[in-house]
């Protein structure tokens, strides 16, 4: 089961994406670069490893969102010192996400 983590620090939103990449993570897709407001006012993107997901939102009123396991989501809040909480979600609880936003993602 996925849990969403909410209200992550800019800051530390984008170390976990470099934290990600540098543990050999895999960048399945991202807010396609051409977007005009890509880390403006918006952010998306999913990593996967060994059968686990990481998705991850961003947007400048509520910063960031995390969706994945709960075991995944502690060590994250551990290493980056955030705290577990969710205070709703402005897009990780939408089952449609993907679906609404294909045509603005960049697949790899």
């Amino acid at each position: 089961m996925d849990y969403i983590a909410t209200g992550i620090d800019t800051d530390i939103f984008y170390l976990i994406l470099k934290f990600l990449q540098q543990n050999k993570w895999r960048l399945d897709f991202e807010y396609d670069e051409k977007m005009f407001d890509k880390g403006i006012d918006f952010d998306l993107y999913q990593f996967s490893k060994d059968g686990e997901i990481i998705l991850l939102a961003w947007d400048n009123w509520f910063e960031g969102e995390i969706k994945a396991s709960k075991k995944r989501l502690e060590e994250l809040s551990v290493h980056f010192n955030f705290e577990l909480f969710d205070k709703g979600t402005a897009y990780l609880h939408q089952t449609d996400l993907m679906q609404n936003m294909s045509k603005l993602i960049k697949f790899y």
